[in-house]
C-alpha cells in the first residue's frame, strides 16, 4: 500500500502546486449543477494527471487498472478540495461508453465457452497436420490462421491458443520457435485491424465514429490482406536459415484433439452466426453492437447451462456458469476501460481535448499553406500525421488509453473538415465516407504500431511470457529488430492505401485492391500447380535411363 499512497500523495502535491501558481478563471462549462473549470490551470492539472497515468503504464509500476483508478480518485479529490473542478462523478460515469464495455465483455464470454469445447485446439491441430512438416508452408499457415482468428477474437486470446501449437511445431521441426512465434504475434496485431471487434482500438473507433461492422470489413480488409502477404514474404526472408534448416522428426505425428461437449459447440456456433448477422445488419436494424453481443452472450451461456444441466446436474452446471462468468471475462480489463473513459471525460469537459485538436489543426494548416496544398491534400496530411503519430505512440504506450484520447481529437477534426468540404462545395453523399479517412488512419496506426516493440501490445507480452516459461528467451532488442521493420512496412502500406483512398475514391480503391489480390491469388495457385505438374515424356525417359544405370540400393 505504501507505493500507492506515495504515488497519490506526490500527484496531489503536484496538482496543489499548479493550483497555487495558476488561479482559476471564471470560464466554466456547465454540466447540470456542476461547473467544469476550463481555464489553463484546470487543463494543466488534467494533463499532468494523464501524463502520470501514461508514464505509469509505460513503467508498469502498478497494474494498469489500479493506475487508472488512482488517477480518477485523485481527480475527484482535487475537484472536492480545490477551486479546480476537473471531474464530477455523475458526469464521469455517464461518459463511460457502455456500448464498448458490453461488446468486449460479451465477446469474452462467448470465446470462453468456445475455449471449453476445445474447438480452437482442434483447429490448430488440423492446421499443423495439414502442413506435414513443410516449414515454409507451416509458417504461412500460422500467419494466415492467426490473422483470421484474431479478426474475430481478441489478440491475447488468439496468441494463447496459437503459442502452444507454435511451440510444439517448432520442436517437431527442430527449429527456433521464434521463426514461427514472431510472425504469429505480428499477424495477430495485423489481423485484428480488419474488423470492428478484432482489436480494442477498433471498438473505440467504431463506437466513437458510429461506424458499423461492415464498414470495417469493407474498408480495412483489403489493406490488411496486403499486409499479411507482405508479412509472409518478409518472414520467409528474415528467417530463411531457420526455415531451410528445419527437419521433421521421424516419429512426429499429428496431435489428436477430441472436441468436448459437441452439443454446446453446435449451439454456440449457431449463436455466433446470429451475433455476426446482427453485426452485419447494423445499418438496417440500428441495434448497438454492444446490445447484439450481449444478447449473443446471454443466449450462449443460457444454452450451455440447459444442455449440460441433464448430464452434469443442476449444481455442476450452475458452477460451470459462475466459474466461466468470473474467469472467462477479463473484468480487470473492463475496469481499466471504465476508469479511462472517466479520466478522458475530464480532458474533454475542461477543454484540453479541444485545445489539442486545435493545435493539430493548426499544424495541418501550416503544412498545407507552406506547400500550397488543396483541401484533399490537407485532409491526407492530417490522416498521415494521425497514422504515423498513432503508430509511434502505440509502440511504447498501451494503445487503449491513447485511442480513447485520440478519438475525441479526431472527432473534432472530422467535423472541421466536413465543414470545410461543404463550404468549398465538395460536400455530397460521400462526404462522410471521405472524412472517415481520419478514423481509418487512427485505427490503422493504433493497431499496427503495437508490433514495434515488445511492450507495444498485450499479445506481444503474453506470447513472450508463455514461451519464456518453456525456456525460449526473447530480448527486447531482438524483438525490435524484427518488429520495427514489420511496423514500417505495414504503416507504409497503410499510407499508400490512405493516399489512394483520398485521391482515388474509397470504393474505387477497395475494388482495385480486391482485383489485385485476386490476381495475386490466381498467380499463386498457378505457380503451385506448375510445381506439381508431372514431368514431360522426355524428362521421364531421362529419369528412367538414369535409374536403370544406377546400382540398386544397398550395393
Amino acid at each position: 500500500m505504501r507505493p500507492i499512497v506515495k504515488l497519490m500523495a506526490s500527484t496531489a502535491a503536484t496538482v496543489a502546486a499548479t493550483v497555487n501558481l495558476l488561479a482559476p478563471t471564471a470560464v466554466l462549462a456547465d454540466t447540470g449543477h456542476f461547473a467544469y473549470s476550463t481555464d489553463g490551470g484546470a487543463q494543466i492539472a488534467v494533463g499532468l494527471l494523464l501524463a502520470a497515468l501514461f508514464a505509469t503504464l509505460i513503467a508498469e509500476t502498478f497494474h494498469k487498472t489500479l493506475a487508472a483508478g488512482a488517477v480518477v480518485a485523485v481527480m475527484l479529490m482535487v475537484s472536492a478540495a480545490t477551486p479546480l473542478h476537473i471531474m464530477e462523478f455523475d458526469t464521469a460515469v455517464r461518459a463511460v461508453d457502455w456500448n464498448v464495455i458490453f461488446l468486449l465483455g460479451s465477446m469474452m464470454a462467448i470465446v470462453s465457452v468456445l475455449i471449453g469445447t476445445r474447438v480452437f485446439d482442434w483447429l490448430n491441430a488440423r492446421m499443423v497436420a495439414w502442413a506435414r512438416g513443410r516449414s515454409k508452408l507451416l509458417a504461412n499457415t500460422v500467419i494466415v490462421a492467426t490473422a483470421v482468428l484474431s479478426a474475430f477474437a481478441d489478440n491475447v486470446t488468439t496468441v494463447l491458443f496459437m503459442a502452444p501449437v507454435v511451440s510444439k511445431a517448432a520442436r517437431s521441426l527442430r527449429m527456433s520457435v521464434w521463426a514461427l512465434a514472431m510472425p504469429m504475434v505480428m499477424a495477430a496485431n495485423i489481423g485484428g485491424t480488419a474488423t470492428l471487434i478484432g482489436d480494442p482500438p477498433n471498438v473505440i473507433v467504431g463506437v466513437a465514429a458510429g461506424l458499423p461492422f461492415m464498414d470495417f470489413l469493407y474498408f480495412l480488409t483489403v489493406p490488411v490482406i496486403f499486409m499479411i502477404v507482405a508479412l509472409c514474404a518478409f518472414s520467409a526472408f528474415w528467417y530463411r536459415k531457420d526455415l531451410a534448416g528445419a527437419h521433421a522428426e521421424a516419429e512426429g505425428e499429428a496431435e489428436t484433439v477430441e472436441l468436448q461437449d459437441p452439443k454446446v459447440l453446435s449451439w454456440t456456433l449457431g449463436v455466433v452466426g446470429l451475433t455476426f448477422l446482427g453485426f452485419f445488419t447494423h445499418s438496417i436494424t440500428h441495434l448497438p453492437v454492444g446490445v447484439v453481443a450481449f444478447a449473443g452472450a446471454v443466449l450462449t451461456m443460457a444454452g450451455r447451462h440447459i444442455i449440460l444441466r441433464g448430464p452434469l446436474g443442476a449444481k455442476k452446471a450452475e458452477h460451470l456458469f459462475t466459474h466461466g462468468f468470473e474467469h472467462g471475462i477479463e473484468w480487470l480489463t473492463l475496469g481499466f476501460f471504465i476508469f479511462l473513459f472517466m479520466a478522458i471525460s475530464s480532458a474533454e469537459h475542461t477543454g484540453l481535448i479541444a485545445g489539442a485538436a486545435a493545435k493539430l489543426q493548426d499544424l495541418v494548416q501550416a503544412v498545407s499553406i507552406g506547400f500550397g496544398m488543396g483541401l484533399q491534400a490537407k485532409l491526407l496530411t492530417a490522416a498521415l500525421l494521425i497514422l504515423v503519430f498513432s503508430a509511434v505512440v502505440s509502440a511504447v504506450v498501451d494503445n487503449i488509453p491513447y485511442t480513447i484520447a485520440a478519438a475525441a481529437i479526431v472527432r473534432v477534426l472530422a467535423a472541421s473538415f466536413a465543414t470545410e468540404f461543404t463550404a468549398a462545395g465538395l460536400g455530397g453523399t460521400d462526404l462522410q465516407m471521405t472524412t472517415n479517412v481520419l478514423w481509418w488512419s487512427l485505427a490503422l496506426g493504433a493497431c499496427l504500431g503495437g508490433n514495434g516493440t515488445l511492450i507495444g501490445a498485450s499479445a506481444n507480452v503474453t506470447t513472450v511470457g508463455l514461451l519464456e516459461k518453456d525456456g525460449h528467451h526473447m530480448p527486447f532488442v531482438s524483438f525490435l529488430r524484427f518488429g520495427v521493420p514489420v511496423t514500417i512496412m505495414t504503416v507504409g502500406i497503410a499510407a499508400l492505401y490512405l493516399t489512394s483512398y483520398v485521391y482515388g475514391g474509397a470504393i474505387q480503391t477497395n475494388l482495385v485492391g480486391a482485383m489485385a489480390l485476386l490476381a495475386l491469388g490466381v498467380a499463386a495457385v498457378l505457380r503451385g500447380m506448375s510445381r506439381r505438374m508431372p514431368k514431360t515424356a522426355e524428362e521421364a525417359a531421362d529419369g528412367a535411363a538414369d535409374g536403370a544405370l544406377s546400382p540398386p540400393v544397398g550395393e
